[in-house]
């Protein structure tokens, strides 16, 4: 096997998979009900019981994997139980891994990635917000839990990457006992975005995150697995059990209040409801289920991750990764399905007919991949910008403030944040109509974006609101000068439809440092400033 892209594989190819997967389908509930034996499967997950495994129990229980003719087995692990070291030894057939199965390839083991579930890790480091670590040089010196090496190489490649020596941070073995963290016993402590952040909101403390993904280090995560002597004697039931499982999932993230249901009936899950419903959410940004297809994963990517391993001195410079990465479509798949097609064609006219229809189907599906691409684009673009304004939106603006925030708090920069709300909005659309507000809204973006530097930014939060953040502010005063112009440009008259109209705004500022330290106070602080001042505009009073 060999690296590959899914976009470069040939599209009627694809279509012929589709039909042929069907027609297997059909075969197998035939044989089935015929009495054949399901073939038994051992699966291991990576802990106990809980929604990060929501797919593997959507498959079960929906039938998925019976329909392939597979009796699947979920076993839960724990300490001293690993995924890799159980499917490599045979107790298991399949499981599911962080990027420890990296590890294991470099290192030489067969072992063989089918599916990325998680496209961007969920392991970070927690910290109580009482002890001031908010970036991982804050960490130096300090006592912090991790596992070994290979299954924590993203926090060893982003101490690397932020110049920190291996030595400088005193590490200890993860205890697997959150307690030590807010008893104090550890500064920081592995987790899950998915997990520990509930418990810590529950009991009301407050916590920073060190993840690596702010740093450039981004894993792929609870990746689907098995090995090379599997795919070598059961291709077939390795590409049934690949394709239950991703089926499952996309049915787990499309019903995630029937799997919290039966996990806690089912399989007696100690967590509370809440708290499931927390996981299942926070694993949608880190799945992305509705802008990626489940279970993707790039070569580049996999390349990108064995150099970070490679760097922190845990895999051989010369590793290949050849046949690392699963390849549903080998090119010996492509020469048996044209020989399958020459053999039907000889066959007569019944799949003759089937070809026909097969041409028109690729035809069609041609069309479709074109439209698609560009619904694609569409949703890439409407996801980060406002399409009325084309200016930046929340999806956009938050990302981007939080890193400004963190390269401010290294570097002892302040940054201001204007809050702007456009005055009577809800008037003007009442009296000139909504295509005058949008005009309104056109305008007032344009104007902003004009006054402010390319190192600045202005997002459209709501649906009369503008948040500016202004970088490398030296005082109070430059940032009150440039709301001063920003309200005097927003209220210059406007044209719509050869009309003129007019509208004025209402600014809030806050200062970072001076009012906060958290994106979201400081926000909260300029939205009650503009509060403020436009209480004190309506009284005749200066706005500013």
């Amino acid at each position: 096997m060999r690296f590959y892209s899914w976009q470069n594989k040939d599209t009627l190819m694809r279509y012929l998979r589709c039909i042929f997967a069907s027609i297997a389908l059909l075969f197998n509930a035939l044989v089935f009900a015929a009495g054949e034996p399901l073939q038994s499967i051992d699966f291991q997950l990576r802990w106990h019981h809980q929604f990060q495994f929501a797919g593997y129990y959507a498959a079960l229980e929906k039938g998925f994997y019976r329909e392939e003719g597979l009796d699947v087995k979920l076993h839960e692990a724990g300490p001293g139980i690993t995924p890799v070291e159980e499917v490599l030894s045979g107790r298991a057939q399949y499981g599911e891994s962080n990027s420890e199965i990296l590890y294991a390839r470099l290192q030489g083991e067969p072992v063989v990635a089918l599916a990325a579930i998680f496209q961007h890790s969920p392991s970070v480091l927690l910290a109580r917000d009482d002890v001031g670590i908010r970036s991982p040089h804050d960490l130096i010196g300090k006592k912090i839990m991790l596992m070994n090496a290979r299954t924590d190489a993203d926090f060893h490649a982003m101490f690397l990457h932020e110049g920190i020596k291996a030595d400088a941070i005193d590490t200890i073995p993860s205890s697997f006992d959150f307690e030590d963290l807010l008893s104090g016993k550890v500064t920081a402590f592995n987790s899950y975005l998915t997990n520990e952040p509930f418990i810590l909101n529950q009991r009301g403390i407050a916590y920073s995150v060190i993840n690596p993904n702010t740093y450039g280090i981004d894993f792929y995560s609870d990746i689907l697995f098995t090995t090379e002597q599997e795919l070598k004697q059961h291709p077939e039931r390795v590409e049934a059990f690949r394709r239950a499982t991703l089926k499952g999932w996309r049915y787990a993230m499309e019903n995630p209040d029937e799997i919290i249901d039966l996990l806690l009936t089912k399989y007696a899950v100690q967590k509370s409801r809440a708290h499931l419903k927390y996981e299942a959410d926070a694993m949608r940004s880190l799945i992305l289920p509705d802008l990626i297809e489940i279970g993707h994963m790039n070569p580049g990517r996999w390349r990108r991750m064995a150099d970070a391993f490679i760097e922190v001195g845990i895999g051989k410079p010369d590793a290949s990764l050849d046949g690392f990465i699963y390849d549903p479509n080998p090119p010996h798949e492509i020469e048996k399905l044209r020989r399958i097609i020459t053999y039907g064609t000889i066959t007569g006219g019944f799949l003759l007919f089937i070809a026909v229809v097969l041409l028109f189907g690729w035809l069609r599906l041609k069309k479709e991949i074109t439209r698609r691409k560009s619904a694609e684009e569409e949703v890439r673009r409407l996801a980060y910008n406002d399409p009325l304004t084309g200016i930046p939106n929340r999806n956009t603006f938050i990302p981007y403030a939080n890193k400004q925030l963190l390269t401010a708090k290294r570097a002892g920069n302040k940054l201001a944040f204007c809050f702007i709300d456009l005055n009577d909005f809800k008037t003007t659309n009442d009296n000139h109509g909504h295509k005058v507000g949008d005009a309104a809204l056109i305008h007032s973006a344009t104007v902003i974006s004009a006054l402010i530097r390319e190192s600045d930014m202005v997002s459209r939060i709501g649906g009369d609101e503008f948040i500016v953040l202004l970088a490398g502010i030296h005082n109070i005063e430059d940032t009150l000068r440039t709301s001063r112009q920003i309200q005097t440009a927003i209220a210059q008259p406007f044209v719509h439809e050869e009309q003129h109209y007019s509208i004025s705004a209402s600014i809030g500022i806050s200062i970072f440092p001076d009012h906060g330290h958290q994106l979201d106070e400081l926000i909260t602080k300029a939205d009650d400033e503009m509060y403020k001042n436009k209480h004190s505009e309506k009284l005749g009073q200066s706005a500013i």
